[in-house]
């Protein structure tokens, strides 16, 4: 959680930074500070981020940039969203993909940032249990003990996955315990069930079973991530961010190709999740559809649920108003210089019915 000692700090660096003349255009910064909230396994400098990891890895970002000389740093925390929010508010960064839920508390908090691009969604949430367990719905997780990622993107999908049961978190134990060692604690019957995102791997399956999957027909139970950057450096260097959404609108775009997949497995498979499970997970995936940046009907929609499902669930304590985060702008300009501006399917609000 962010003191307000952290916050205040924050603020008053905003401030600094936003000051009349550092905006003027071209202004260049020394360095570009991106923050991703994953990490591989056994902590691995790597990401499933979409865009955002195939710039990582193929150093996109730093060729644009290489002939003004400015650098760019790279971080990765294993505790997500949380972890990221703090580095946030210390001014530690400069942009950072996160799930939804993080950005929503970190803004309910007085973080100023500014919404870019979509960088992931619909991805199914499931429940995984002991091979010889006798869960067999989300009926059944009543007066069970649970593990769920807490304060990052899973646990708003999990409560609302929990409302369509007419459950809360407060009819079970919630443990709060990341998705590999949850997975583990389930295999060991040290809980009885845990809510994951990535699917089970090679190694759990042989001891776990899902009893229930999200579906492509309710993605607004799914999770969302994006890509974000605080309002202090939007106003500093606007041309160094319009490059920067431009650079990940192109690594969107070859993240889409099917002639890229096995290219971009291999991206993730730096995380050391190995080719089979990244396999399973991203082949149900249609390619269009997960890589597009688009904050379409469907996206903007999502995101504006998130911050009210938030506020529901008493995950934060101020209403988050979205349609004042949003930046469409880069995006926007992005999408023309590169000439993809109807390249991505578009949906309505329920994420189902496509609009263009």
């Amino acid at each position: 959680m962010l003191t307000r000692r952290r916050l205040t700090a924050s603020l008053a660096a905003a401030s600094l930074l936003a000051a009349p003349g550092l905006g003027r255009a071209g202004a260049v910064p020394r360095r570009l500070r991106i923050g991703v909230a994953m990490a591989g396994l056994g902590g691995r400098p790597y990401s499933f981020a979409g865009a955002v990891a195939v710039m990582h890895v193929q150093g996109l970002l730093e060729k644009e940039f290489a002939s003004g000389g400015t650098s760019v740093e790279w971080h990765f925390f294993a505790g997500a969203g949380p972890a990221v929010n703090e580095a946030l508010a210390n001014n530690a960064l400069d942009f950072a993909w996160q799930g939804d839920m993080a950005e929503i508390v970190g803004r309910s908090r007085g973080l100023a940032t500014k919404q870019l691009f979509v960088a992931g969604n619909r991805f199914p949430v499931a429940v995984a249990v002991a091979k010889d367990s006798s869960i067999a719905s989300l009926a059944d997780l009543r007066g069970k003990t649970v593990a769920n990622f807490q304060g990052t993107t899973l646990q708003l999908a999990v409560d609302r996955i929990l409302a369509t049961a007419g459950l809360r978190e407060q009819d079970m134990q919630m443990v709060n315990l990341d998705q590999v060692t949850a997975s583990e604690a389930v295999a060991q019957h040290q809980i009885d069930a845990s809510f994951i995102e990535f699917g089970l791997t090679p190694q759990t399956e042989k001891l776990l079973k899902i009893i229930y999957r999200s579906g492509p027909g309710e993605p607004e139970l799914s999770p969302q991530t994006s890509f974000i950057t605080t309002e202090a450096f939007a106003l500093a260097y606007p041309d160094t961010v319009d490059r920067v959404v431009r650079v990940a609108v192109g690594a969107a775009h070859w993240a889409s190709l099917g002639q890229n997949r096995p290219a971009l497995y291999a991206i993730y498979g730096k995380t050391g999740y190995p080719p089979v499970f990244i396999k399973s997970m991203f082949d149900q995936q249609d390619p269009l559809v997960f890589s597009s940046p688009l904050w379409d009907a469907f996206a903007a929609s999502q995101l504006a649920r998130s911050a009210a499902d938030s506020y529901k669930f008493g995950l934060i304590r101020t209403q988050v108003n979205t349609a004042q985060w949003l930046d469409r702008g880069p995006l926007d300009r992005a999408l023309a210089s590169l000439g993809l501006q109807h390249y991505w399917p578009q949906f309505g609000a329920d994420g189902l019915t496509r609009v263009s």
